[in-house]
């Protein structure tokens, strides 16, 4: 896969963990995974990327903890900026 094709599929599944986080408005649970999964499996398939769903289920796991931080820290942001409003 090519450098592109990674950071793509990268951002879809932050994208996607920070929909359901705010949907939900809190972490989504671990059960909701597959949905996340499956929502960016359809973006890599109209992109013409081929990917194993597997592939994109491992890469989703080892990078949960960094999304996790980044949303945290974007909503502490939010919340500090709309207490100073």
């Amino acid at each position: 896969m090519k450098q592109r094709q990674k950071e793509a599929v990268s951002l879809w599944l932050y994208e996607e963990y920070r929909r359901l986080w705010l949907e939900k408005g809190h972490e989504p649970h671990k059960r909701n995974n597959w949905k996340i999964v499956a929502a960016v499996m359809e973006r890599i398939e109209v992109a013409g990327i081929w990917l194993p769903e597997q592939e994109v289920t491992k890469d989703f796991h080892r990078r949960k903890a960094h999304y996790r931080g980044r949303i945290e820290k974007e909503l502490q942001t939010t919340e500090q900026t709309d207490k100073q409003a």
